[in-house]
């Protein structure tokens, strides 16, 4: 009995750690897509935008839906200026570019060496260098292909504040495990008329099941299922939102060294930059 009620105590904890998990990495998401489409807005003189969603009642597949048409956009918007700084840079400095797994000294490495490159072709060199970055990052192919991964999950369907509904709110709202049926070619209406075999079947059936219901296996049993559902869909989500997060993070750290190193904005040898004076690197996969 004690062991039942443990196990069920450790499935709900699974649970709401793994449907809060998919909560902020998808909050994570709208905002990262929100901070490229700004330095887009500011560096590439666009007017791209995330199109206000239907707040908490919007699906968790409506959301995802909605990333991939910002990152569409994003991608299209990032397409001439990429090209252009293919046909005005060498591919090495263009290979760095592209790249979001750099360190820090890479990185203002690569913003002065563009600027050196290039002599003024582009302006501010913060535009090209979003557009190299977001134009290799594949947003549109990542989402898609998650999309396609969890297109058969339940958690899709979920409205997005269910994933922070209780464990047992949500093992209701997810398709329950089996029944202790669990009889070949029967189902939960009962066992076939005039069977003596059958007849002995379900009374065996029912002194398996009625242990699990004094005990709580059931309820157990429904929320390692629920859990098992939102592990699965936040492992298929996983790839495209922990990309599209660094591409952002990457994006960001970007534009801020450009800033600092504009005329009047010197600071001392080895000091990081503002605002990134605490950045370590690419966050570990959430």
């Amino acid at each position: 009995m004690l062991s039942v009620f443990s196990d069920r105590e450790s499935e709900r904890e699974r649970l709401l750690r793994a449907s809060q998990a998919l909560y902020d990495a998808l909050q994570g998401c709208v905002s990262a897509t929100r901070v490229l489409l700004q330095i887009l807005d500011q560096h590439l003189n666009t007017s791209v935008s995330l199109a206000p969603m239907e707040g908490s009642s919007s699906s968790v597949r409506q959301t995802l839906e909605h990333l991939l048409g910002a990152a569409r956009e994003i991608r299209c918007t990032a397409e001439q200026t990429d090209r252009h700084v293919q046909k005005n840079t060498s591919r090495n400095l263009y290979a760095r570019m592209a790249s979001p797994n750099t360190s820090l000294k890479e990185k203002v490495a690569i913003v002065q060496d563009f600027h050196q490159a290039t002599m003024g072709i582009f302006g501010s060199v913060g535009g090209p260098i979003a557009a190299v970055l977001l134009w290799n990052a594949r947003l549109p192919e990542r989402l898609e292909a998650a999309l396609r991964q969890a297109v058969a999950s339940p958690v899709l369907c979920l409205p997005m504040d269910a994933l922070l509904w209780s464990s047992e709110d949500l093992a209701k709202a997810l398709p329950a495990p089996p029944t202790c049926w669990g009889l070949a070619g029967e189902t939960a209406a009962g066992p076939p008329e005039n069977s003596l075999s059958s007849h002995t079947r379900v009374v065996q059936t029912l002194q398996d099941c009625l242990p699990d219901v004094l005990t709580g296996r059931r309820a157990r049993d429904a929320l390692a299922a629920a859990a098992e559902q939102m592990e699965e869909a936040r492992q298929a989500l996983a790839p495209a939102c922990k990309c599209l997060q660094l591409t952002a993070d990457t994006a960001e750290v970007y534009m801020a060294l450009i800033r600092e190193q504009q005329p009047g904005r010197a600071r001392e040898p080895g000091q990081n930059p503002v605002g990134i004076a605490h950045w370590a690197g690419p966050a570990e996969p959430w």
